[in-house]
C-alpha cells in the first residue's frame, strides 16, 4: 500500500467506527461526497486544510491520522506479537509458523 491508500483506509476505518456515513462526513467537512470516496479509496490525497477538517470531524489530531502500527519500532512490534500468540492453540501456532516461514 502507498501512503494515499494507507491514509484513505485509516480515514474510512475511523469514520466507520464513529458510525458516520460518507454523505454525512462530506457534509461535516463541506466537501464533495465523491472527493471523500476518492480519498478513502487512496485515489486522492487531501489538502492540508482538509486533513485538519477530517481530523477534527473524527475527533483526533492530524498526527494520529498518520499513525500506523506498521511503523512501530521492532521491539514494540515483537512485544505485541508475543502477546497475541500467548493464547493461541497448537493448530493456530502451526498455521502462523507456516505463514511466517514462507516469507
Amino acid at each position: 500500500m502507498n501512503i494515499k491508500q494507507l491514509l484513505g483506509a485509516k480515514i474510512k476505518s475511523l469514520r466507520k467506527k464513529k458510525k458516520i456515513s460518507q454523505e454525512h462526513f462530506s457534509e461535516l467537512l463541506n466537501m464533495n461526497p465523491r472527493q471523500i470516496v476518492r480519498i478513502e479509496n487512496g485515489e486522492s490525497f487531501p489538502t492540508a486544510e482538509n486533513l485538519e477538517k477530517i481530523a477534527d470531524a473524527l475527533g483526533i489530531t492530524v498526527q494520529e491520522l498518520f499513525y500506523n502500527d506498521c511503523f512501530m519500532p521492532d521491539e514494540i512490534l515483537k512485544e505485541k506479537i508475543a502477546h497475541r500468540i500467548e493464547d493461541m492453540d497448537s493448530e493456530r501456532l502451526r498455521m502462523l509458523y507456516l505463514m511466517v516461514s514462507n516469507l
